[in-house]
């Protein structure tokens, strides 16, 4: 008998608990819903006995695939925007997902996201804690790509079904990043394996449903790692360059992608050169809104994160920050507290580790796990180490084990 292969295993594991627990209609799910789905996956697992050709098997196994995370994925991020709309503004979404949709309304009339308070809007209605008031309220934290790229499903959405969810554009992100990873990966079975952990990984599905931004980044930085690692140099720097203005928790992969190209050139020049068009695309996004208000855009991006501000980011989630509070060291997670020398005590003699290890092997694979391990000590060091950036760093850490290894061609820049 013909064994299973691990990507059948893998998908039952992962749908089904999934299915269980989240809506995948906007009403009572019905019968005929889960019927197709438990086909769908029941005929997945059946080709594993079949004797077919290898083509057909994985070609088969890929539309099913694309099936079933249409059926499943679709049906639940559907069905999230049509009850919210039905039951209120606030109901089951992240509180990033409301302050978008108000920020990308202030863009269009003229406001400046960034020196506008958020009272007044469905903002105030989620609830942030019984006692204390969202500094969300007072900054919008995102960098301005966030919004920007959101405006022309916007203004799609709004002329067509009549209102605007920040999942929307997420939604596309996510199926989009699916479709370029279904081109990274020669190997078929790893392929499957690696797409179907990238779509129902369960650290991160949840958030993802709920409208946190991390995969909304994400799609632009595996672009930029998709062209490095096909030599496209100077294209890379433009995914880069985006996904830098989305969102911060990619900055600190900044000194591992310049090292990465100059350990490729071997040219300091080159290496600027190369990296140009990534400040170019960075600065035209960015630039027009810091010189709009620079103290406001400073205050909501830097300083409201590093505790600078009046209505700073709290000290919370599940760091350093928090075991300090814990022990009384820290007293008031309002305050600030300068977490930038645990971060420079630490995180620099690890980032000369990681550059060693880097330089040894200049690849993708060890650009991203080299990220991984930075950025998951420096959250940990610094004044928030949420829930979703562990979940997060799950798939930096799930995309470098399934990165393909460079081929023999691919080793040395050419010029």
């Amino acid at each position: 008998m013909k064994n299973f292969s691990l990507d059948s295993v893998l998908l039952f594991v992962l749908v089904i608990p999934f299915i269980m627990n989240f809506r995948i209609s906007p009403s009572e799910t019905p019968y005929w819903l889960f019927g197709l789905i438990f086909v769908s996956l029941l005929i997945y697992i059946i080709l594993d006995l079949l004797k077919i050709s290898e083509k057909f098997y994985f070609n088969l196994k890929q539309i099913l695939f694309w099936i079933i995370t249409i059926q499943v994925i679709g049906s639940a991020f559907i069905s999230a925007i049509i009850v919210r709309h039905q039951t209120a503004p606030v109901y089951n979404v992240h509180d990033i997902v409301i302050q978008q949709e108000v920020a990308i309304r202030y863009l269009i009339h003229g406001k400046n996201p960034y020196s506008t308070t958020y009272f007044g809007t469905p903002l105030e209605e989620w609830h942030y804690s019984d006692k204390e008031t969202n500094p969300a309220l007072y900054h919008f934290v995102m960098q301005p790509f966030y919004l920007l790229f959101a405006i022309p499903f916007y203004f799609i959405s709004t002329r067509t079904i009549g209102y605007f969810d920040g999942r929307m554009p997420l939604l596309f992100l996510i199926l989009a990043l699916l479709i370029l990873a279904s081109t990274l990966i020669r190997d078929k079975k790893r392929r499957l394996e690696f797409l179907i952990l990238l779509a129902f990984n369960p650290a991160m599905l949840s958030y993802n449903l709920e409208g946190r931004s991390d995969l909304f980044m994400f799609p632009f930085l595996f672009a930029a790692l998709y062209f490095l690692y096909r030599k496209k140099y100077l294209i890379a720097g433009i995914p880069m360059a985006l996904a830098f203005a989305v969102k911060q928790s990619v900055w600190p992969i900044f000194p591992f992608y310049f090292a990465y190209i100059y350990f490729k050139t071997r040219s300091l020049t080159k290496t600027i050169k190369l990296i140009a068009p990534f400040f170019l695309t960075f600065l035209t996004i960015v630039l027009p809104f810091f010189l709009w208000n620079t103290k406001a855009f400073m205050d909501s991006t830097i300083y409201y994160l590093s505790g600078k501000t009046e209505h700073s980011y709290p000290i919370s989630g599940y760091g350093f920050g928090k075991l300090l509070n814990q022990l009384g060291f820290i007293k008031d997670v309002h305050k600030y507290y300068p977490f930038e020398i645990w971060q420079l005590l630490i995180g620099l003699p690890l980032m000369i580790i990681l550059l060693v290890f880097l330089k040894k092997q200049p690849n993708i694979k060890r650009l991203i796990i080299v990220y991984g391990i930075f950025l998951f000590v420096y959250w940990y060091f610094s004044r928030y180490f949420n829930n979703s950036h562990l979940a997060y760093l799950s798939v930096i850490f799930l995309t470098s084990y399934y990165w393909p290894e460079e081929t023999e061609n691919q080793k040395n820049y050419k010029k």
